[in-house]
C-alpha cells in the first residue's frame, strides 16, 4: 500500500499527515523542529518504510515556505539515503490552486498537512525529486526565469528608447528600432539630417 506523508511546516514545528492509497488518514503527528523531533520522525519513517513493499511508494511532500523547510528537507534527504523515501518540495501556488479545486476553506496546520497528503495521493507530483526535495532540473527553471526577466527588461528599455526618440527626434520614431539590432546607416543619415535641419 502506498503511503503519502503531507508536511505542513511552521516556525519551530511541523504537522504530519499520513494517508494511504485510498485517502484514509492513518496517522497524524506534530513534532518540534528539534533533535528529539527529528529522531522521532526518523523512527516513524523507518516504520512506514517497513509497511511499504518494494513496488509501492513512500512519498513525503512539503510546501516551500521560504526557508523554514530547510531543516526538515535536509533531514528527509538523509533519511531518503537510508530508505525508499521520495521527498518533494511543492510550490505554494500549486497547493493553493489544488485547495481551491477541492473547495478547502479552512486553513490550519493540520488541514494543510492533510491537503498536502491529498495532493501527493492525487498524483500531482511525479517522482522527480530523487530524495533531495528539488526538481530534476532546478538550473533549467532558474535559467528560464532569468531569461524571462531579461526579455522583459529588454522590452522595457526598448519602450524607453522609443519614448525618448519621440521626444528628442520625432522624425526617427517611425524607424522602429529593435533593441537587439545594431543601428544602421539609414538611422545615422536621418539623425545627421535632423541635426542640419533638413
Amino acid at each position: 500500500m502506498d503511503l503519502y506523508v503531507g508536511v505542513d511546516i511552521s516556525k519551530g514545528y511541523a504537522d504530519f499527515c499520513v494517508t494511504d492509497s485510498d485517502g484514509n488518514v492513518r496517522e497524524e503527528h506534530q513534532l518540534d523542529d528539534t533533535r528529539p523531533g527529528h529522531d522521532r520522525i526518523r523512527e516513524l519513517v523507518q516504520e512506514w518504510d517497513r509497511t511499504v513493499s518494494s513496488n509501492e511508494d513512500l512519498l513525503v511532500g512539503m510546501e516551500a515556505t521560504g526557508g523554514m523547510e530547510r531543516n526538515w528537507l535536509h533531514l528527509f534527504g538523509q533519511i531518503a539515503d537510508e530508505t525508499d523515501l521520495e521527498v518533494c518540495c511543492i510550490n505554494p501556488l500549486i497547493l493553493r490552486r489544488f485547495a481551491e479545486q477541492r473547495l478547502h476553506a479552512g486553513k490550519t496546520d493540520r488541514i494543510s498537512a492533510r491537503l498536502m497528503a491529498d495532493y501527493l495521493r492525487s498524483g500531482g507530483v511525479e517522482a522527480n525529486s530523487e530524495g533531495t526535495g528539488k526538481s530534476p532540473r532546478p538550473g533549467l527553471r532558474t535559467l528560464s526565469r532569468k531569461t524571462k526577466e531579461l526579455i522583459g527588461r529588454a522590452t522595457e528599455l526598448k519602450n524607453e528608447l522609443h519614448a525618448l526618440l519621440q521626444r528628442v527626434h520625432p522624425e526617427l520614431a517611425p524607424l522602429r528600432l529593435r533593441a537587439h539590432e545594431p543601428v544602421g546607416p539609414e538611422v545615422n543619415q536621418t539623425a545627421s539630417d535632423a541635426r542640419r535641419g533638413r
